[in-house]
């Protein structure tokens, strides 16, 4: 067993696991374009009615989520949760 964990990498191991790079994505179709620009209303209006100012959001592969529909949505979801949470959640938490 001790002789599995000590063993070197062979140079073939080493190059099967190679780094794969983010593609550039393809175009959106128009029908995507139009649930995108929905998408973003939502946004917008949520973040009007929670009144929040600014927020930061980024991805673990580097995509843009600004041109994802469900990126934005989910930004959407935290935001209108968080503000139902901030607006009921602290009366019924518990006491600290």
């Amino acid at each position: 067993m001790r002789s599995f964990f000590t063993r070197r990498r062979t140079p073939a191991a080493a190059e099967s696991s190679a780094v794969v790079l983010a593609t550039e994505p393809e175009p959106l179709t128009p029908a995507q374009l139009a649930d995108l620009e929905v998408a973003w209303a939502e946004l917008r209006q949520a973040v009007q009615e929670s009144g929040v100012t600014s927020f930061l959001a980024c991805t673990r592969d580097g995509s843009r989520w600004q041109e994802d529909q469900g990126s934005v949505r989910a930004m959407t979801d935290t935001i209108r949760r968080t503000q139902k949470y901030t607006a009921e959640g602290l009366q019924d938490g518990p006491a600290r």
